[in-house]
């Protein structure tokens, strides 16, 4: 198996990390399905959620990857749009999250 990726996550947010990884997950294969119809407001619309999500929930990888798809996104680059959504499935396959302590 490729190098696990370790995040660092507050453990306020250890009930909804699962949740959110699997929702990540159907918004990527909601992402391989709009490309097939070149529906690039849909996949620009997911790719800025995930932005702003992993960023929030300290998944900056995810954030960045999302980031480059917007711009894929911006000149119809169906090809990178694809490869940063294969991406982010290999990210997700390889994340090990390992709660801390709250920061209060």
């Amino acid at each position: 198996m490729p190098d696990r990726v370790i995040v660092e996550v507050d453990e306020d947010l250890i009930d909804l990390i699962p949740g959110f990884l699997t929702h990540k997950r159907a918004d990527i294969d909601t992402i391989f399905e709009a490309v097939t119809r070149r529906d690039y407001a849909e996949i620009g619309r997911i790719a800025h959620r995930i932005k702003g999500e992993g960023g929030s929930y300290g998944f900056e990888s995810m954030s960045e990857m999302a980031r480059g798809m917007e711009q894929a996104v911006a000149v119809r680059d169906d090809r990178a749009v694809t490869t940063l959504a294969r991406q982010m499935l290999s990210y997700l396959d390889r994340v090990e999250v390992v709660f801390q302590p709250s920061k209060e």
